[in-house]
């Protein structure tokens, strides 16, 4: 049984966050007819209480951004109002908006625009690719790894052939690797999971331990005024995982010498068998020659007829192994302002999700399946303008057969473990 127990607190300040978890949006804002720069345009974020002013150069730079979409307003005395809806913001990378307004003809007048970014970002010198809640909603995925193994170079946790240790793994700018093993805990529910940022190459110094990628995941917060929910649910049949015949069956490798009228009594090399059957299987001398084995060891108290060694071993294998549950993946998650409170505590919100996985090994063992379920909880307050507390629980079991390798614990999930 593997325990996973992680309590994080930490205070956020605008001015100082944790590398790797936000985004910027920056440009020029400009006179639509004379394309001079205009000094002191107000550039608001719409949703949020981000926004900056431009300089004597027309430029404006909003930091600290969370991953998502966003809609930016443009305002200045004299002009019409412009709003950039669908800007994309992603983990550390800037989205260069360029406006230009123009002269207001009609008092209140405003233009709403679609963004139109760059697929050439030039401020990144890494091989980076962003993935959005909104996309992994759409993919017929369970788990993170599933996310990033569908990009190119990555199978599982696995970056260019490096090996799952090898990738550096973060929650909200927090490593999530193991001291000792540097195995990554991705247990993170699906639900949770506002954005990722992938980087398979190019990254640079402040992933200290990374060698092969980087997967950075950056979590929900709950809504200040609303309350949002999802839930996914995936159940396949109980059934068999594997070709050919099952590993328990009659005429399978282990058991077709032990078990077949025609040589189970005399061995396989009665005649009965051709050589290249003989060869399929293993060799076996008979259940004649066990019993008088059992005969003429001098022990009573063991003698057994050729029939009766042969019920023993068939007692001993009575499992049959099937598959007798599904598999099913639970993921669940909901999140909004904290009753009663909110308003009190700096709007206080939360955001709880949750996963529950049952998957089935090949054939059963000892355990019928593994067995995994995480739990995360994140608690958000605004302190300023500038400044919130976060605080983040997540909490994770996994429950399957093991074995131990110094001293720790490994899960069992494919056949070759055992």
């Amino acid at each position: 049984m593997k325990y996973i127990r992680i309590l994080t607190l930490f205070i956020v300040l605008q001015s100082y966050l944790f590398p790797s978890v936000t985004g910027k949006i920056s440009g020029v804002i400009s006179d639509a007819s004379s394309g001079k720069p205009l000094i002191g345009a107000n550039v608001m974020l719409d949703g949020t209480s981000l926004g900056a002013a431009t300089d004597i150069d027309g430029y404006y730079n909003i930091l600290n951004i969370s991953p998502g979409f966003y809609s930016l307003r443009v305002e200045m005395i004299g002009y019409g109002q412009k709003t950039v809806t669908d800007i994309r913001v992603e983990i550390d990378l800037t989205a260069l908006i360029d406006v230009e307004l123009s002269v207001e003809a009609i008092s209140g007048e405003m233009v709403v625009v679609k963004a139109n970014q760059k697929l050439v970002k030039v401020d990144v010198a890494s091989s980076q690719k962003s993935i959005s809640a909104s996309q992994i909603a759409e993919m017929p995925v369970s788990s993170v790894a599933d996310i990033v193994g569908l990009s190119a170079g990555v199978s599982g946790l696995s970056v260019r052939g490096g090996s799952y240790n090898e990738t550096q793994f973060m929650v909200d700018g927090l490593v999530m690797n193991d001291e000792r093993t540097s195995e990554p805990t991705t247990g993170i529910p699906l639900s949770a999971i506002q954005d990722i940022s992938l980087q398979t190459g190019g990254f640079g110094a402040e992933y200290r331990n990374a060698r092969s990628g980087v997967i950075n995941v950056v979590t929900k917060e709950g809504s200040k005024d609303s309350y949002s929910g999802s839930i996914s649910i995936r159940q396949s049949s109980a059934t068999q995982k594997h070709f050919g015949t099952s590993p328990y069956d009659a005429e399978s490798f282990w058991f077709k010498p032990y078990l077949d009228s025609t040589v189970c009594w005399t061995g396989t090399n009665n005649g009965s068998w051709d050589e290249y059957t003989q060869r399929q299987y293993p060799s076996f001398d008979g259940w004649n020659s066990v019993s008088e084995q059992t005969l003429a060891d001098g022990n009573s108290k063991n003698d057994l007829s050729p029939s009766g060694v042969k019920k023993l071993f068939s007692w001993e294998h009575r499992k049959n192994g099937a598959i007798e549950n599904s598999d099913v993946n639970i993921d669940a998650g909901f999140g909004g302002p904290v009753p009663f409170v909110s308003t009190k505590l700096g709007d206080l919100r939360f955001y709880f999700s949750t996963r529950q996985e049952k998957d089935m090994y090949l054939y059963e063992v000892s355990r019928k399946g593994l067995e995994k379920e995480s739990y995360l909880l994140k608690l958000t307050s605004d302190l300023s303008v500038n400044s919130k507390l976060v605080y983040t629980l997540f909490n994770g079991r996994v429950e399957g057969t093991s074995l131990s390798r110094g001293g720790g614990t490994a899960i069992m999930n494919d056949v070759w473990d055992l």
